[in-house]
């Protein structure tokens, strides 16, 4: 999806749905792996001496400021609802 979003970009096509899209994705596809990786290793993913337990306090944190889940979720909407009424 990446790939492609990227491709149409540097042939010139807008590509804003899409850009919302890959955002969206990534952001919920980081959060799943966050916490999963938190899951499996039990308490110690919540251990400062584990990188997991900095990725996982990344991501929420690029969950919550970077990529808020609504708005790309209106983007999206939006741009759908306009292409269907072209």
């Amino acid at each position: 999806m990446v790939e492609e979003t990227a491709r149409r970009r540097d042939s010139g096509l807008p590509v804003v749905t899409e850009a919302s899209c890959c955002k969206l994705f990534c952001a919920e596809m980081v959060g799943r792996v966050a916490d999963r990786a938190v899951q499996i290793h039990g308490g110690a993913g919540y251990m400062a001496e584990y990188g997991i337990e900095r990725f996982y306090r990344d991501v929420r944190l690029f969950r919550s400021t970077r990529v808020p889940v609504s708005f790309q979720q209106l983007v999206i909407a939006r741009n759908m609802m306009r292409e269907a009424g072209e």
